[in-house]
């Protein structure tokens, strides 16, 4: 089980950003999504099986080395979106 530090309990890199990072406005530079606990739940479980279908993938190939997740956070909706993506 994962303990928690200062600075929580882990992250990731992003691979890339949609629209490009530099066509970003200048504020703000950081957003803090917070969920409830039972949607956080929804969230663990998008992820795992999106990361359960990228895992199918041969990555000893480029395709399957291409494979990855894409978070899409809709302000306007209040939704965040689990979807595979292409790198």
């Amino acid at each position: 089980m994962p303990t928690q530090t200062k600075e929580g309990f882990g992250g990731c890199a992003i691979a890339r950003y949609s629209p490009e990072k530099e066509k970003f406005s200048e504020s703000p530079k950081i957003v803090n999504v917070i969920v409830s606990f039972e949607e956080a739940l929804k969230l663990n479980l998008a992820l795992d099986e999106c990361l359960r279908q990228v895992n199918k993938y041969d990555r000893r190939t480029t395709g399957g080395k291409k494979k990855g997740i894409s978070l899409l956070i809709h302000l306007e909706k209040d939704r965040i979106r689990v979807l595979e993506a292409k790198i």
